[in-house]
């Protein structure tokens, strides 16, 4: 993947948030300053990062499952495979 690419749609995307809550900010009637840009980028940003941590965890859960269930199920097939062919030589 292009970083520069990420980069520039990180930039782009925060300058579009910090326009549009400066536009809202500014439409409300108050003399103290609404937001503190910094503070709620940091706190997006570490949302961002628990939520991908998170979503990460769940994809890393869901393939040790498969893979799991995969292994059981051709641990039986060929288990299973070495019964049928013991019962087939099996002497009368």
């Amino acid at each position: 993947m292009n970083t520069n690419y990420l980069e520039e749609y990180q930039k782009y995307l925060a300058e579009w948030q910090k326009m549009l809550l400066s536009a809202w900010g500014n439409g409300l009637p108050t003399t103290t300053p609404v937001f503190e840009f910094p503070e709620t980028l940091v706190k997006s940003l570490e949302y961002q990062q628990e939520w991908v941590k998170s979503y990460l965890t769940a994809q890393e859960t869901a393939t040790k499952v498969a893979l799991d269930s995969q292994k059981q199920f051709w641990d039986s097939y060929f288990g299973f495979a070495r019964q049928s062919m013991a019962v087939i030589n099996k002497p009368a």
